[in-house]
């Protein structure tokens, strides 16, 4: 019996990882084909979009996988059928139930290593990735680090803990030079908006060092003139879909603690720490086609019931998603709805071939 759970888990895997492959090969094409429009704008050379490109794979492939679990799936467990190796099995005892089981384990591993992907490696790289762009297009001297990143203004280091994706700054410090590399000032705000081609600085603390003493002053609002904009902005916030489940908790809370909407990240958070569980459906509604009765089926017809799976899921996604956010219900309902509802179809349609 083991030695059967192996040869489907073996199957369900292989037919898995040559579906990402291939997914994972389209998407970086079409990427490529995107990024090479900006091919020369400002120092935006082929060897940087190669860079960028190779940095963004983690995430790429961590966006590929439940579409990659349901070709698997369908490709893996209908060749088993087709060639009558379910039957088989059948015939000797084992029931459906197993069958199912064992192909579920694979969706397990594989849900695994995405959540490590999707957590550990994919924001780190994108993170990576997009200043790989940022400094290339727009020449801007930035290091980024941990959930914030730094840059340099002239005789000013900027650090900024956070970046929220409406351009709003969070936990800035701001620390001025002298012609000797001295520190002048220290100065920090609790967050910054962009007003007016210029940053407005609030809840300012601002200290100067005047000989050897330390002079500070507290400020309701500071303007100051940044080199950076919104634009350079956009591309170190990530959107919340693209973020570890670490770092949107702290926007999260930050959005709570400000008395601001934080459903949008709520519902990104639930749907990515739910996405094992989806993986499992987007694998478990593709059983059912390998018990039906397989007649003249073939890979394409497999394949093009895998696409529009994949599609219905993804659109009933957005649709659901959209929905909870427009009539208030709670973010988490919508990231779990589509899944339920793929689980459900499955285990009708497994239901009804008894």
């Amino acid at each position: 019996m083991k030695r059967i759970d192996r040869y489907i888990f073996k199957t369900v895997v292989g037919t898995t990882l040559v579906a990402l492959l291939v997914l994972l090969g389209m998407e970086m094409f079409f990427g490529l084909m995107t990024e090479l429009e900006d091919l020369g704008e400002g120092h935006y050379t082929l060897l940087a979009i190669l860079e960028f490109m190779a940095l963004t794979l983690p995430r790429r492939l961590y966006e590929t996988f439940p579409m990659g679990l349901l070709l698997g799936g369908l490709l893996g467990m209908g060749a088993l059928a087709q060639h009558s190796e379910l039957v088989v099995m059948r015939a000797a005892g084992l029931s459906r139930s197993r069958l199912i089981w064992a192909a579920l384990q694979a969706g397990l591993v594989m849900g695994g290593l995405a959540l490590v992907i999707g957590e550990y490696i994919a924001p780190a790289s994108e993170h990576a990735a997009q200043l790989v762009r940022a400094e290339a297009k727009y020449e801007a001297r930035s290091i980024r680090r941990g959930r914030g990143f730094w840059a340099r203004d002239g005789d000013e280091i900027i650090n900024v803990r956070a970046v929220l994706p409406d351009n709003r700054l969070v936990d800035i410090t701001l620390y001025e030079l002298n012609e000797t590399a001295e520190l002048k000032s220290l100065t920090h705000a609790g967050s910054a908006r962009y007003e007016r081609s210029h940053w407005i600085l609030e809840g300012v603390s601002r200290s100067r060092l005047d000989g050897e003493r330390v002079v500070t002053e507290r400020l309701p609002e500071l303007v100051v003139n940044w080199a950076l904009n919104p634009e350079l902005l956009e591309v170190l916030a990530l959107d919340p879909e693209d973020l570890a489940l670490r770092d949107l908790s702290v926007y999260i809370r930050y959005l709570h603690d400000n008395g601001l909407d934080a459903r949008h990240h709520e519902l990104a958070f639930w749907t990515k720490a739910l996405a094992p569980l989806t993986n499992l459906a987007m694998l478990f509604i593709a059983l059912p086609f390998a018990f039906a009765p397989q007649r003249a089926s073939g890979i394409g017809q497999r394949l093009l019931i895998g696409v529009l799976l994949g599609l219905a899921f993804f659109l009933l996604n957005r649709l659901l998603g959209n929905v909870v956010l427009l009539y208030n219900y709670p973010p988490w309902l919508g990231a779990i709805l589509p899944t339920l509802l793929f689980f459900g179809a499955g285990a009708y349609a497994l239901r009804l071939m008894r």
